[in-house]
């Protein structure tokens, strides 16, 4: 969502390195308008001055019927008559005016417009550079004065040269435009060069067993440093301090198996017989107890070895004589609960992993499913060959699990619905059966079945 793009170390990179360019890229483009402007300026002060002295020099003809006003008595005196000689109508004077109204580029003229146009000079000027604004445009001017004393004006509309500074701006953002689109895409895909490192990390942490605390290793950007050495001296903490639990359960369920061995060995050699009624019962309720106590200390003790596990040992097997090795173990279970208990289809397939751990999954996942049928019911061993994988599949037509617990069966201790009475178990089974899953890279999937029952399936990875 937002929030992740905002967080993204990616986007704030290129977002900040996108504002810097643009400031830069404007600053650079005013900084340049402005340059342009000074040197346009002064182009056109050159110019104008190199017309102007032309005249200068070769006292080129300036219209001589025209005499400019006077300053009299406080007053400005505008003369009407000619100094010369009659000239043609056809010879007008030339006027600042004629700029826009011809659509001069340059004009020089008398200082002083004829009668009936405006002045843009007062009386008493000195000879220089001005800037005069016609007809709502800036017009650049000087001011001079001839050998034969005569004054008069070279000027020049500024808009043709601002507009030409203007174009230039807008051509050299439009061209920094165009740069920012290739400049993105290009440090988006060098960012993502650069942190493709971390994301191969990533992934392979993802792909890492629960057990798996190995160092991390790898070439990143020498920034993560400190954070990767954060990270392992974590998974070596948390390592270690799994290590000690998984440890002091292991230690302390062998501690317990032995004496209730002993004791459970001592309890068998009553003879009952000899017992009257009251007695027998409490016996024979002890001998359960102890019974249940010893299966809990073994499933302690198989599960902290399951989590322990370091490695494993891959071998070539029979899936069928796993099978049937599992069915003469749990067969009286069967019996004693008259469940039929067997193999469903063919089952020859070849299987590439570690056998010991195989058949403790399969082991508990059959153990459960007696323990749970109901009598006169029905446990079945099957399997799949997939393309890229086996299916090791136990199969019954018992209660099922309701759908909301399917996942939290695999829990140490927990029970459906939390009784703990009606059936007989420790609640390690299935907690033995993920553990074992996830050492040796299989997925375990419980589903109940639309006919009735649960169907637990292993899948474990073929060769390629």
């Amino acid at each position: 969502g937002k929030r992740r793009i905002v967080r993204s170390l990616k986007f704030r990179l290129c977002l900040i390195l996108s504002v810097i360019a643009a400031v830069f890229a404007g600053s650079v483009s005013l900084h340049n308008y402005h340059v342009s402007m000074e040197r346009a300026a002064i182009y056109v002060d050159e110019e104008l001055s190199q017309i102007a002295g032309v005249i200068v020099n070769y006292s080129l003809l300036i219209p001589k019927r025209w005499q400019g006003p006077t300053f009299r008595n406080g007053r400005i005196v505008m003369p009407h008559g000619m100094m010369h000689h009659q000239e043609s109508s056809m010879h007008r004077i030339p006027s600042l005016n004629d700029l826009f109204e011809q659509h001069r580029d340059i004009i020089i003229a008398p200082l002083f417009s004829p009668p009936g146009e405006v002045f843009y000079f007062p009386l008493g000027i000195d000879d220089g550079f001005y800037t005069l604004l016609i007809n709502d445009n800036r017009v650049r001017a000087i001011v001079t004065t001839n050998h034969e004393n005569i004054r008069f004006v070279v000027a020049r509309p500024l808009s043709i040269i601002e507009s030409m500074v203007n174009r230039a701006m807008w051509t050299s953002l439009l061209e920094f435009a165009v740069l920012l689109l290739v400049f993105l895409p290009t440090l988006i895909i060098i960012v993502n060069v650069m942190l493709s490192p971390v994301n191969r990390m990533a992934k392979g942490i993802y792909k890492r067993r629960e057990n798996d605390f190995r160092p991390l290793t790898g070439k990143v950007p020498s920034e993560l440093d400190a954070f990767l050495d954060a990270l392992n001296r974590l998974f070596k903490k948390t390592s270690v301090s799994l290590q000690n639990e998984r440890r002091f359960i292991a230690d302390a369920a062998h501690e317990l198996r032995t004496p209730l061995t002993a004791l459970s060995l001592q309890i068998d050699s009553f003879d009952l017989t000899k017992l009257d009624r009251e007695d027998a019962a409490k016996l024979s309720e002890l001998k359960k107890t102890i019974r249940r106590q010893r299966d809990l200390t073994n499933d302690l003790l198989t599960l902290a070895r399951s989590q322990c596990q370091s490695g494993h040992k891959e071998e070539s097997f029979s899936v069928k004589d796993l099978y049937i090795e599992i069915l003469e173990e749990l067969g009286p279970l069967a019996d004693s609960r008259n469940i039929d208990f067997g193999l469903d289809g063919e089952v020859n397939a070849q299987l590439v992993s570690d056998r010991g751990i195989v058949k403790t999954i399969v082991y508990n996942l059959c153990s459960n499913a007696l323990k749970y049928t109901q009598e006169n019911g029905r446990c079945d061993l099957k399997c799949e060959v997939l393309k890229d994988r086996v299916n090791l599949i136990v199969s019954d037509n018992g209660p099922g699990i309701p759908e909301k617990e399917l996942r939290k069966v695999f829990e140490p201790f927990y029970r459906v619905d939390g009784d703990r009475a009606k059936t007989v178990g420790t609640g390690l089974g299935l907690a033995i059966v993920e553990t074992s899953c996830v050492e040796i890279g299989a997925q375990i999937l419980l589903e109940n079945q639309k006919s009735g029952g649960l169907k637990a399936t292993v899948g474990i990875l073929t060769a390629a």
